[in-house]
């Protein structure tokens, strides 16, 4: 019999997690498609997330290439509108699932 052997740092798994998962992700990404895009909107669609937190999250996510962060007027105050891209856009049939399964279930 063959052994199995796991290693979560080259899981499919893992990096969908990493991308996605927490507290925050997936209601940022549902958020965002719902046009609350704004990091001040982001904030009162939220309110028990920090500012840093929220930071930290946008940052990861555009890192991962899930939103784009556009300037649109560079001087203060400062008006950042969050997007989806593709990648970002392409959860939208899995987030819906996920909605789904949570109102059947809970």
């Amino acid at each position: 019999m063959e052994k199995i052997v796991y290693d979560a740092n080259f899981c499919i798994m893992t990096d969908f997690f990493r991308m996605t998962g927490g507290k925050w992700k997936s209601v940022i990404l549902y958020l965002i498609r719902k046009d609350i895009n704004r990091f001040s909107l982001l904030m009162d669609a939220m309110p028990t997330i920090s500012k840093k937190v929220l930071t930290q999250q946008l940052r990861e996510m555009e890192q991962d290439g899930l939103l784009i962060r556009d300037v649109l007027v560079a001087k203060a105050p400062m008006v950042v509108v969050y997007h989806l891209t593709d990648k970002g856009k392409s959860l939208r049939q899995l987030i819906d699932g996920i909605i789904e399964w949570n109102k059947h279930y809970f």
